[in-house]
């Protein structure tokens, strides 16, 4: 039960930094974020009304100064725009970047906490669908606008991009912000689209021998990196039999920090009959949330991806 209970958790961390919500990368950096707020959109009018990912048109009647996120993606997000000063609650899974754990934690494994969230006194509540519809139906009858988003692939977070910098009114660096993303995305894509395609099984879990399938941003950035997902046949999050494994035995194998490590997978029955094993193709992120999170560091993940790919053209 005990094991059932981590891999609910751990499952739950990938889908919430999924759910929602870089720039310039070197082998050492983390992408920095924009923080001058002197690149505020001065066409931005406000009464402004805006189209949530659930398609409502919602009505902001000023600029928000106070901003609650319930999901880490949507905060780093803000963050990269340059309104991070503007948060006052974030979620327990919140850690990037160092900022967010001086703000107040109003949510976490059971759920958004509507006490803590009234207390900072918000303008606007960033949400996701698992942010729990009844915690915020009630806050949007205490006044609080409630915008929800939900990216599940890159384009959908350009999207998330737009909107909230028209919410924040920093357009501008969400223009730039975008660009960059998708400079970075062409420039791998240039670099592996003519080399031949290595079959991949991505390990989220060994509890359940757990993939990402079709429809997630492991499955895209795979595909963008230059790889064959060999369970895009499937949808979403799925168990995956050793058998079937063995049977499309993948070139690459490609964990989490959380989900495993190298030793375990090259001494586990199956895995070992892989040619991943055999000729020590298997490789660790550096950090779960640069492919989980639908932020602008996914392309950091994206990256790195295809560096254990197709080293051969990033040396």
């Amino acid at each position: 039960m005990k094991k059932f209970k981590n891999l609910f958790a751990l499952l739950l961390i990938f889908v919430l930094t999924f759910s929602l919500v870089a720039c310039t990368i070197d082998d050492s950096s983390e992408p920095e974020n924009i923080v001058e707020n002197s690149n505020e959109t001065a066409d931005i009018k406000f009464p402004l009304t805006i189209t949530d990912f659930l398609e409502r048109e919602i009505s902001l009647e000023k600029k928000p100064e106070r901003i609650v996120s319930l999901a880490p993606s949507t905060t780093e997000l803000i963050y990269a725009l340059g309104a991070g000063d503007k948060i006052v609650g974030v979620t327990d899974y919140d850690n990037y970047p160092p900022e967010v754990e001086n703000i107040a934690k109003v949510g976490g494994f059971k759920g958004p906490n509507i006490e803590a969230i009234t207390a900072q006194n918000p303008d606007i509540i960033l949400a996701s669908n698992l942010s729990g519809q009844e915690e915020m139906e009630t806050l949007e009858n205490m006044g609080i606008p409630v915008i929800m988003l939900e990216s599940k692939n890159i384009e959908r977070i350009y999207e998330s991009i737009e909107l909230l910098g028209q919410i924040t009114g920093m357009e501008e660096n969400g223009e730039k912000i975008i660009n960059e993303m998708k400079a970075k995305i062409s420039e791998i894509n240039d670099k592996v689209k003519e080399l031949p395609k290595i079959d991949v099984f991505y390990l989220v879990s060994f509890e359940g021998n757990w993939t990402a399938g079709k429809g997630t941003f492991i499955d895209e950035l795979i595909n963008l990196a230059g790889g064959n997902n060999i369970v895009e046949d499937i949808e979403g999050w799925t168990q995956y039999s050793v058998e079937e494994l063995v049977k499309k035995d993948p070139d690459v194998i490609i964990t989490s920090p959380h989900a495993g490590n190298i030793d375990d997978i090259e001494k586990t029955e199956g895995y070992q009959n892989t040619k991943a094993v055999k000729n020590g193709n298997i490789f660790v992120v550096s950090d779960d949330d640069i492919i989980a999170r639908s932020s602008n560091r996914i392309v950091l993940g994206l990256e790195e991806i295809a560096k254990f790919l197709h080293p051969e053209v990033f040396d």
